[in-house]
Formats: C-alpha cells, sequence, structure tokens
C-alpha cells in the first residue's frame, strides 16, 4: 500500500488531496522504505567486498565499498585508494577514514585488511581485518626497515630474546646464515631480525654478524618496545549513533585469525590484544573500546592488567579524548544478542557461528577465575621486582605468611645470589655462543617463579 501511495503520489496531489496530507504521506512513507532499503545495502556494500577484494595480498588493504578517504604514510608515488578495488600496501596507509551510512547516496563504507601480524610469511596466512560503517584507522606501526645480515666468524650464535646476553636463546644461528635485520639499539650493539621460519622476532649481537649494507638505515628502537609490523599496531574510533534499523550491524570492525594459527597479537588504541579468534571491536573517544568475542579468545592487557574475553563475553577498557587507555580492563561480562545478530559473520575468510551469549551464571565463574589468576600473576610480578629486597615476600602476598623472597628461592634449592646473576651454568647445549665474556643463558628468577611449588602459588 505504501508503494502504492509513493508511486502515484503525483497524480494523487494534483487530483485528490490538499498539499498538506500529500506531504504528511511523504513523511510516513520515507522511513519505511528506508527501513527496507538498510539491509539491502549491506548486503550489496558486503558482496561487492566479496568481489573486488578476493585477491588482496598479504599486508594489503582493499577499497571494498565506497565512500573512503585514504592518506598515504608520507610521499608514496602511485597511491591510488579512491574506488572499489583499489589496493594500497599497508606500509603505504597513514589513516583510512569510512564513511557512515547514507540512504539517499548508497553509501556504507567497507575496507578490508590482509594483516601479516607476528604470523609466518611462509605461513602464506593472514589476519582478516573487516571494517565498516563509521571507523577511523590510524598506522601507528613504523614504516618498516630491513638489511640483510650474515653470521660471521666459525662459531652458531645465539638469538636472544631480549638484547641481553642474559635473556633466554630463542634459536641458534649457524655460521655464515643469512637472516634479516629490522632494527637496532641506537648504538648498533644489537640488532633485531626476522627469525626463520618464523613470524617472531629476536635479538642478535651487532659485532657477531657482518653486512655490506648501511645498519643506520634501520629502524632505531628500546630494549623493551616490540616489534610490529604494518597495521599491527594502530589506533581507531567507531561512530556510536543508532542506525535507521536494527537490521544492519553498528559502525565498528571484525578482526579473525587464520584456522590454526594459534595466537596473534596486536596493539590497539595502546592496548595489548591477543587473540585466537574472531573478535568484534567498537571505541568512542572518553567512551569505551569494547572488545567482543564471537568465538575463541582474546586477552586484552592495559596498565598491567589483563582479562580475557571468552566466547560469548566482552572486555571493555575505558580511553580518554586521545584514544589511550586511562583505567585498567573491566571483567568480562556477557553481550546482548541485538549486539551482534547482524554482523557479517558470513563474509569473512572463516564463516563462523556467533557464540551464545553466556549466562549470568556462566559469567560469574569466569570472573572468579580470571580473579584468580590475576592474584598469581600479581604475586608472580611482586617476586620479581623484589628479589634484591629480602625483606619483601612473595609467600606473604599467596598466603598471609611472612617468608621471604630468600626462603622462596631456597625452597626450589637456589639461592638469592644465584636468582640475580643468572646462575653458574654455561650454554652446553647448542655450541653457540654471543658473549666472549662468558656469561651464560641461567633462567633466573623469571625461572624460578614459574617452577615454584603449585601449593606455594595456589594451583591445581
Amino acid at each position: 500500500m505504501v508503494n502504492f501511495l509513493y508511486n502515484n503520489m503525483k497524480e494523487v496531489t494534483v487530483k485528490h488531496l490538499p498539499f498538506t496530507l500529500c506531504a504528511l504521506l511523504l513523511l510516513l512513507a520515507a522511513p519505511v522504505m528506508a527501513a527496507a532499503d538498510c539491509p539491502a545495502l549491506v548486503r550489496q556494500a558486503f558482496a561487492a567486498t566479496d568481489s573486488v577484494c578476493q585477491n588482496t595480498d598479504s599486508n594489503q588493504a582493499c577499497y571494498g565499498n565506497s565512500h573512503l578517504q585514504a592518506k598515504s604514510n608520507g610521499n608514496i608515488p602511485n597511491f591510488t585508494f579512491s574506488q572499489p578495488g583499489d589496493r594500497v600496501n599497508l606500509s603505504d596507509v597513514k589513516s583510512l577514514q569510512l564513511s557512515p551510512m547514507t540512504l539517499d547516496t548508497g553509501e556504507w563504507g567497507v575496507a578490508l585488511m590482509h594483516i601479516q601480524a607476528n604470523l609466518s610469511a611462509k605461513s602464506n596466512k593472514n589476519l582478516m581485518l573487516l571494517a565498516f560503517g563509521d571507523v577511523a584507522i590510524e598506522n601507528t606501526a613504523p614504516t618498516p626497515t630491513a638489511a640483510d645480515v650474515q653470521v660471521g666468524g666459525k662459531e652458531a650464535v645465539n638469538v636472544r630474546l631480549l638484547p641481553n646476553v642474559k635473556a633466554g636463546a630463542v634459536a641458534v644461528l649457524q655460521p655464515g646464515q643469512q637472516v634479516t635485520a629490522v632494527e637496532r639499539l641506537a648504538d648498533n650493539s644489537w640488532l633485531r631480525i626476522n627469525l626463520p621460519d618464523s613470524g617472531e622476532t629476536g635479538w642478535i649481537r651487532g659485532d657477531l654478524i657482518t653486512t655490506t649494507n648501511d645498519l643506520r638505515s634501520l629502524n632505531v628502537t628500546q630494549a623493551d618496545q616490540p616489534n610490529y609490523r604494518p597495521m599491527q599496531a594502530f589506533t581507531f574510533s567507531s561512530g556510536n549513533d543508532q542506525q535507521n534499523c536494527a537490521e544492519i550491524p553498528q559502525d565498528g570492525l571484525i578482526i579473525q585469525t587464520p584456522e590454526g594459527a594459534g595466537e596473534v597479537r596486536l596493539w590497539i588504541n595502546q592496548v595489548v590484544v591477543k587473540l585466537g579468534s574472531t573478535v568484534y571491536f567498537q571505541a568512542q573517544p572518553n567512551g569505551d573500546m569494547i572488545i567482543t568475542t564471537l568465538e575463541g579468545h582474546a586477552t586484552v592487557e592495559a596498565l598491567g592488567i589483563s582479562y580475557t574475553a571468552v566466547a560469548g563475553t566482552s572486555v571493555r577498557v575505558k580511553l580518554d579524548a586521545d584514544m589511550k587507555p586511562v583505567a585498567p580492563p573491566r571483567l568480562p561480562e556477557s553481550y546482548s544478542v541485538a549486539a551482534v545478530q547482524n554482523l557479517p559473520v558470513s563474509d569473512l575468510q572463516r564463516p563462523i557461528a556467533i557464540h551464545a551469549p553466556l549466562t549470568d551464571a556462566q559469567v560469574a565463574v569466569v570472573q572468579a577465575q580470571q580473579q584468580t589468576q590475576s592474584v598469581v600473576s600479581t604475586v608472580t610480578t611482586l617476586a620479581t621486582d623484589t628479589v634484591g629486597a629480602v625483606a619483601d615476600t612473595a609467600a606473604a602476598v599467596v598466603n598471609g605468611t611472612v617468608n621471604t623472597v630468600g626462603t622462596v628461592v631456597d625452597s626450589v634449592g637456589n639461592t638469592v645470589s644465584d636468582v640475580v646473576n643468572g646462575g653458574d651454568s654455561t650454554d652446553t647445549g647448542s655450541g653457540s655462543s654471543d658473549d666472549s665474556s662468558g656469561d651464560n643463558d641461567g633462567g633466573g628468577l623469571v625461572d624460578t617463579i614459574l617452577n615454584l611449588p603449585c601449593t606455594l602459588l595456589l594451583c591445581k
């Protein structure tokens, strides 16, 4: 009936009805039409994205549906990202702004990205990021640098977790083996390299390698600063206005890890997110970033506190006007069916069924478990920080006793001195070296704490 009135409005207006009544009918008809067109526009936008973005390569962004605005990361020649199907390298992208739904023009911005993050380049697997609606994204990962280097001398050398000969070895390189350095300390004493056959990185001493490249071209970093690849670190915000119809997803982005890839690490709005799953993100300035796990899990860490959003729950982090965290994450909470039921999970690289929201009783169990885990984690951190102060105790935090850190260490057969100095054992298994002074790979306090008896740490 509404369509009939709309299609014949001109004739009815002229011949039979007063002008004011015609205007009223138009106002009544327009919202009904908008509601009917919303789902169709969404389906069309995602179908178009599937079609034009199916060949998106690793570390690329694809323009899925109009309208998007992109800024390049510096003076990038031939940077074009202005119509559906355009693809650009993530390292060339400074920022993206997607348009909210505009029914009269048929606009609703959709962008797709394939992100390597910390996945191995040899695996040909990528993280998928699908952004839609009123979303702004800024790439905060540094423009990548690289230089080929090779192991000098006739001995194998260790690749360390940190640029310190006391840090654990994560790999061993053979004499003459070539690897790619991606960052360096300011004095070139250590280089961060890509580990062979892995998506991870490690550190090697600068005086143990040879190269024909100028190492000054590498990015300078700090010893404790993680290495983030293009768009592995970003800030984003999403609109919070309710849409004109209930059948479309609220503005945000979905991130999905590939099958069998394990856990992927991201830095989003200066919050560490480790996920092995499909997760829906929303964020507003002076509001919350909401991390909603549709399947799998997502561990969220901010200001030294971490909680995990298991499937069926969300974790919130309070943000300031600059999209930075101002409070630790809140405990997981259940989400509503309405908040997730229209998300485009069938358009992902790995279609899923959205997990049902957890019940209040299930959420209470999850919260209790994670609060207990948080206490144990805090105890471990306190013990690490107070190893030099005998009067401080880890055991007192756990069970209310007055045991000293020295007693805790002695309970597993190590002295405080051994813990501080990293032990007296030598690096005998690998036949590798990275320190002429004879320092070794002793595990130190972290290994000691991790091997404390379960009775002490209240574990099962």
